[in-house]
């Protein structure tokens, strides 16, 4: 049975007029290409977009979505819903679970299945992995990516500057305390975007101070194949895009070329690609789904077949504390000042050899002025608690994958997922926090860490003349105030290249993909989204994964 648009509940699959009038679907004849990329997120996207302007005058390129051009899912970030309620209304239950948000196994979020996946890039923020985490990463990869490509891929996700003077002189003061030893303490940036330029298309002076937030790569490829639908039947080379197709299967065929099935999430026809190179990218739920339904699954060894979809993690996160102040040092905090800093870990070891601190802490300052929906005074919180700034903060752990979580039957649609919930710590103590960082920590003793740093980045802030307090003097472990449920914001590791399965243990070369991203025994496959993740970082990974893309396209484009 061929998928249609009811195989995924809240699955969206529309030919809108915004699509339409945008850009042209790919409508040659030609049904043969160099290269097939199926999917437009941040994996996909950003290789094709890359490719295009590397060898997109000799090649012939397709990218393949299954999902259509829905405007509101890159533009959440600036309307007036709240993301989450966005976020669901476009979300897809492609998987089945047995757990509930009350249980252990539980998926808080869905995904979304449209053009350019999650590329909204929450926030807009661009926030790095730090090296104790890349030391989880193969050596040849690590060594790539801490040689230009991660200061790369912010800059192809239009990465600011600066916050403004206030974020400036918060992160100057904190440090200058003793937070500075174990950790490295950045304004967080975030991506530009053209509402900063003057209506003469000057950059306003604020243009490096304060960025919207606004990224996503379904603006990259409607920019490479240009504003002209209907004007090129496409039967030459270049970047080509084809929505609301649904790949079915992946099959290797005489000559070693791949056979790429789809159906028309529309009106349910079927069509074939061929290609020397394909590439998955459709996310740690999607991509290993397909891998197990493919063809091309019976050719690799049944040690590779037996870790598809095996490891899915994503990075444990905290509730936050809040406080409200007023001053840090001698600097005051306006209430209309706003900024994202965060205290990156240093990964330095304690006395026994353990990662003193395996996590970040982020911190929001009048959090209500980080979305613009929430920027419009009428609206915000200006007036509330006497006018003092909000600083809230949480802590996001880095985590190995984890083989108790899998996939379970992706051989169908709709399979079953067993995931561990990260919130419980009982689980982390017990297994995540010693292989992330030789932890041998009962609860009490994690969250006493937690509490201390806390301790040590309120205590810099004033109120009324006072070191600040946490509202109502609530810490951790009180209160309900731990761990939140685990989601699939940022889920990796379920096609994972070679890792270092524990931090003081042996290197594990077994893999689903090996260095380059190529599906060890399937020569030409790639995998380039966050299931090739070897590790989940404390940081948003996505930086990450756009630095891995930018390094496949260049291995693709010398290899033609």
């Amino acid at each position: 049975m061929a998928f249609s648009a009811s195989t995924y509940d809240n699955f969206v699959s529309e030919r809108s007029a915004s699509q339409t009038r945008l850009f042209a679907q790919y409508l040659g004849t030609r049904d043969d290409f160099d290269l097939i990329i199926i999917g437009s997120g941040f994996g996909g996207g950003t290789l094709a977009d890359d490719l295009a302007e590397r060898i997109g005058r000799q090649k012939r390129i397709l990218v393949l979505e299954a999902g259509s051009y829905l405007y509101p899912t890159h533009i959440y970030n600036v309307c007036r819903f709240r993301n989450d309620e966005v976020a669901k209304h476009f979300a897809c239950k492609t998987f089945s679970q047995s757990g509930n948000k009350d249980s252990q196994d539980y998926i808080h979020e869905r995904p979304q299945l449209n053009f350019g996946g999650r590329s909204i890039f929450w926030s807009g923020l661009i926030p790095s992995i730090q090296t104790w985490e890349l030391g989880f990463f193969p050596s040849r990869v690590r060594n790539d990516l801490t040689s230009g490509l991660l200061d790369k891929a912010g800059e192809q996700m239009n990465e600011s500057k600066s916050m403004g003077s206030t974020a400036k002189a918060i992160v100057e003061e904190l440090r200058q305390s003793s937070l500075y030893q174990d950790f490295s303490i950045q304004e967080t940036p975030r991506a530009l975007h053209q509402p900063y330029l003057s209506p003469l298309g000057v950059p306003k002076d604020q243009f490096f101070v304060e960025p919207t937030g606004v990224f996503n790569t379904a603006e990259l490829l409607i920019n490479q194949v240009g504003l002209t639908p209907g004007v090129s039947e496409g039967n030459g080379p270049g970047l080509h895009l084809l929505l609301n197709h649904f790949v079915e299967d992946v099959e290797q065929i005489t000559g070693g070329d791949y056979r790429v099935s789809v159906t028309d999430t529309i009106d349910g026809r079927r069509r074939s690609f061929v290609a020397k190179t394909v590439v998955l990218c459709g996310g740690s739920i999607e991509s290993p789904k397909l891998l197990r339904r493919s063809s091309v699954h019976g050719n690799i060894s049944s040690q590779v077949q037996a870790m598809v979809g095996v490891g899915l993690t994503d990075h444990p996160t905290s509730h936050e504390l809040t406080s409200f102040v007023s001053h840090i040092g001698s600097v005051r905090i306006p209430r209309d000042s706003h900024a994202k800093i965060i205290l990156y870990s240093k990964g330095l070891p304690d006395e026994n050899g353990q990662i003193r601190y395996p996590f970040n802490v982020e911190m929001n300052v009048n959090h209500e002025y980080w979305h613009l929906r929430e920027n419009d005074p009428n609206e915000s919180e200006l007036n509330h608690h006497d006018g003092n700034s909000r600083v809230d903060i949480k802590f996001s752990f880095g985590n190995c994958l984890y083989g108790g979580n899998k996939i379970e039957n992706s051989g169908g649609y709709v399979p079953e997922i067993r995931f561990r919930n990260l919130s419980w710590t009982d689980h982390l103590s017990g297994s995540r926090f010693p292989a992330l960082a030789g932890w041998h920590k009962n609860a009490a003793e994690i969250f006493d860490v937690m509490n201390s740093v806390s301790y040590k980045i309120f205590s810099q802030f004033q109120l009324h003349g006072n070191e600040a307090r946490p509202v109502e003097d609530i810490w951790y472990n009180q209160r309900g105030k731990g761990f939140g449920h685990g989601t699939v914001h940022h889920a990796a590791c379920s096609l994972r290249m070679p890792h270092r399965w524990t931090y003081n243990g042996d290197f594990q070369p077994n893999s689903v993909v090996d260095e380059d991203l190529q599906v060890v025994g399937a020569p030409n496959l790639y995998v380039c989204d966050m299931s090739v993740m070897p590790f989940s970082s404390a940081a948003n990974p996505v930086r990450t994964l756009v630095a891995l893309a930018l390094r496949l396209s260049r291995r693709l484009s010398v290899r033609g």
